[in-house]
């Protein structure tokens, strides 16, 4: 690949039309069906001074490039290197600014023309400096199937690739018939003159017709006619001698169509460029859908970002790749970060109605696997897991109440014990335990006990029979070292 000569050309001097009308629309249509895309240019020039067209545009763009960017190496050995080089070079030929307009360009009118200057950068690289033209200069040429730049010296080049770039978010073929200004293009038109005659409504005032009445003298009405178109900008006026003034005024809700009319013609603008309208026009309780859909379609954003990715290292970075390391091939693939980013709160949220549930169906008896539940809904696990604590006979916790209420007795019995004299509870607790191994029933045991201790209270002998009872079930100190599994 050979390094292109610069074309020394200059950029035509654009101008701004001002006028539209809905027949201007479809010769703009038939004109860039030929191939000319001047008015089709100018008409978009025009509407960028609107406030909805240059935000929401402004949204979908500066969206796009202020998601971060990164270079992956070509599949050879030397990638990395090509990598930093790259790193180091691009915002220096490539400034947000002029991608900005580019794609801005590529976006409504299907088309976007820049013109790349290789110049020596500081790394002492050859870099492609981008220089956005106007594409009012820009045509097709049906005949030859090529495309050809209109010069401040009155010729035409064609734009060679390497020194110039041709950005077609929508491909190569007919792109302008799929620019987004053919359908921005009438609610743009419709919200125009909505203003202007709402304007001019506000201006007039209350008037809005005015008819008078009385000599034929053709002066004084001539004189007249001036006087009423002037009522616009005038409060008052004088009529000739013999002259009557009626006044016609309609209804003082009017002013609704006009509203009306810009409302829905917003609703269109920003529904056309951005995919949706939640972001602009929020109502009620949809603020939660608005954060959902946050600013860009999810789908545009990321063929934006694959359209530009492909058409800068195909027009740009393949010839930057060539002049600078000798192979076309080496050029990086511009990636930008289109995943959405994960909402912390919503998913504390998750986990936290997880938890509950969990607790609910535990507390229901349900078998749930807790593990493979917190796996499907992604929670991470510690490799070696928290050892559970089990009975020694594998039964649950909530199954074996009467066991664990023992095992406490004992343990409460045990500590008191250590206050007390030793001996005295060692001889207690043999001579319960003597009663159990004799007692083969409840009756049996309460008699075995009243044996025991004759001179026991009828209170207290209620709670020797049921610390009795749980110690009966217990498995001693050494069945519940064993429930720890691990």
């Amino acid at each position: 690949m050979a390094k292109p000569q610069p074309q020394l050309v200059s950029e035509p001097s654009s101008w701004a039309r001002t006028d539209w009308a809905p027949a201007d629309l479809t010769t703009a249509w038939r004109m860039a069906q030929g191939g000319n895309l001047s008015l089709a240019a100018d008409l978009v020039d025009s509407m960028l001074a609107d406030d909805r067209v240059q935000a929401t545009l402004g949204t979908r763009v500066r969206g796009l490039l202020g998601l971060p960017l990164a270079f992956e190496p070509a599949n050879n050995r030397e990638g990395k290197t090509v990598v930093r080089a790259l790193e180091a070079d691009f915002w220096s030929f490539a400034p947000e600014e002029s991608l900005y307009q580019l794609i801005s360009w590529g976006l409504l009118l299907g088309v976007g023309l820049a013109r790349l200057d290789w110049q020596e950068g500081e790394s002492g690289r050859l870099l492609p400096r981008l220089e956005v033209w106007h594409p009012r200069n820009l045509g097709y040429d049906p005949q030859r199937g090529a495309w050809y730049v209109q010069t401040r010296e009155g010729s035409r080049v064609e734009p060679r690739p390497g020194a110039w770039w041709l950005y077609t978010p929508y491909g190569p073929r007919r792109p302008w018939a799929q620019g987004l200004w053919r359908a921005l293009a009438v609610p743009w038109l419709v919200k125009a003159d909505a203003v202007r005659y709402w304007a001019r409504d506000n201006e007039v005032g209350a008037i809005r017709v005015g008819s008078a009445s009385g000599p034929t003298t053709d002066a004084a009405r001539e004189q007249l006619a001036r006087d009423l178109a002037d009522l616009g900008s005038s409060t008052g006026i004088a009529l000739p001698e013999g002259y009557q003034l009626q006044i016609l005024a309609p209804s003082g809700e009017v002013w609704r169509s006009k509203e009306a009319a810009i409302g829905w013609a917003n609703t269109a603008l920003a529904t056309a460029i951005l995919g949706q309208n939640l972001t602009t026009e929020v109502q009620g309780g949809s603020f939660a859908a608005a954060r959902v859909h946050d600013a860009v379609r999810q789908d545009l954003l990321e063929a934006d970002a694959e359209a530009l990715a492909t058409s800068l290292r195909e027009q740009v970075l393949s010839y930057w790749a060539e002049f600078n390391f000798g192979d076309a091939r080496l050029a990086p693939w511009p990636r930008w970060e289109t995943t959405p980013p994960e909402d912390r709160a919503q998913q504390a949220e998750t986990l936290n109605r997880l938890a509950q549930a969990v607790a609910t169906l535990a507390q229901a008896g349900a078998p749930v696997d807790v593990l493979a539940l917190l796996e499907a809904y992604g929670v991470p696990l510690a490799s070696s897991p928290t050892p559970l604590v089990r009975l020694a006979s594998g039964d649950r916790v909530r199954a074996s109440s009467g066991f664990v209420q023992g095992q406490l007795y004992t343990d409460r019995l045990a500590d008191r014990g250590r206050e007390a004299a030793p001996e005295r509870l060692a001889a207690l607790v043999a001579r319960v335990g003597q009663a159990l191994e004799q007692a083969s029933d409840y009756e049996g045991l309460r008699a075995r006990l009243l044996e025991l201790f004759p001179e026991v209270q009828p209170d207290d002998l209620a709670a020797l029979m049921e610390n009795a009872l749980l110690l009966g079930e217990l498995a001693g100190r050494y069945a519940v070292w064993s429930d720890v599994e691990g």
